[in-house]
């Protein structure tokens, strides 16, 4: 073959097989799925949000500058520590209280060692009564007159009074004193932020050093317990049942799937979104599950076993088990004209 001819001939070849490539690699990807048996699920699908099972908002139950607790100086930057039943979280600074309270306690302490004394009458009595008896001995042999025993047994009886009175009288001092000094230690324990509870803080509405007023919301604890809810659309909570099972995957765990069931339906919806909340009981969290976590749900309303499935569907009618069919772009696809084949497994289906 002359060398002119064979290059022309190598040249449409190279050429041949350039735009053979070229018209392959814009050939549209057509992806196929494979008719095949299985189970069919009926599904309700919505959105999931982790929750705390008790919030309490903490308000201030007098006004004044606040200080917080040292370790949750930081403010803001404490959220998220861990709190216990009863942990003081700041106080409120009651400069005239505290002055009151520790006044109210050096007089209680020095009333009640005052208490220890004897009353004034005390040895009056006790002279006057020693006296009475001496008379007594000695009145039946006529050497004391008879007005001055009875003068004597007058006094004793005076001074016995005299001294119940005092104390009656010391005693509802003391009372006195211990209900002023409860009553001034209660305000300062109002003064005292304490957690409600154990839990997380989840808020810190103020800074220290504010002065802050009575009923001001200061801070929120949630409690560590959390539950699932969930929210579906108007046009599907019809189908939902308590005790369904769903599946929920979390944002946070992307190749988990969990199983829960539906626990409880709320009977009103969303005012804005109108949505339903569904509660949802999850059969085994995992460990470190946090309030605010997000995700979406399929709640099962019904299966279908021995379904032929393709791409979530279950096809019902002209179809058979092992044909192929086209599962994405369809509108892209023309009769007759070739496609690149991308094979696609389908394990689950969506009842229809």
């Amino acid at each position: 073959m002359p060398k002119s001819r064979r290059f022309w001939w190598v040249a449409g070849t190279l050429l041949v097989l350039i735009y053979g490539v070229v018209y392959y690699f814009f050939l549209p990807v057509a992806e196929i799925a494979t008719v095949h048996r299985g189970t069919a699920f009926a599904a309700v699908y919505g959105t999931v949000r982790i929750e705390s099972a008790f919030v309490v908002h903490i308000r201030a139950q007098n006004s004044g500058f606040i200080q917080l607790a040292e370790e949750f100086s930081a403010g803001r930057g404490a959220v998220g520590k861990s709190v216990t039943k009863g942990q003081v979280l700041a106080s409120i600074a009651d400069e005239t209280t505290a002055r009151q309270l520790k006044q109210a306690r050096t007089d209680l302490q020095a009333a009640t060692e005052r208490a220890k004394l004897p009353l004034p009458s005390e040895e009056l009595l006790k002279a006057a009564e020693d006296n009475l008896h001496r008379l007594e001995q000695v009145v039946a042999s006529g050497n004391v007159p008879a007005v001055e025993y009875e003068k004597a047994k007058s006094e004793v009886n005076r001074l016995r009074g005299a001294l119940e009175n005092e104390r009656i009288e010391r005693d509802r001092n003391l009372q006195a004193l211990d209900e002023t000094r409860k009553k001034l230690e209660a305000q300062m324990r109002n003064s005292e932020i304490r957690a409600p509870m154990d839990g997380l803080l989840t808020a810190v509405s103020t800074i220290d050093g504010e002065l802050v007023a009575e009923g001001n919301q200061l801070f929120t604890v949630s409690s560590r317990k959390t539950y699932v809810r969930g929210e579906v659309n108007e046009e599907d909570v019809g189908e939902v049942k308590p005790g369904m099972k769903a599946k929920v995957q979390l944002y946070a765990y992307r190749t988990q799937l969990f199983t829960a069931r539906v626990s409880t339906i709320q009977p009103a919806a969303d005012p804005e979104t109108q949505r339903y909340t569904v509660i949802l009981e999850m059969e085994k969290p995992p460990d470190n599950l946090m309030a605010g976590m997000t995700g979406e749900m399929n709640i099962i309303t019904g299966t279908h076993e021995n379904a032929l499935l393709v791409d979530f569907t279950e096809a019902t009618n002209g179809l058979s088990e092992g044909d192929h069919v086209i599962v994405s772009n369809q509108d892209k696809m023309q009769v007759g004209k070739f496609v690149k084949e991308r094979k696609v497994r389908i394990v689950a289906a969506q009842l229809k």
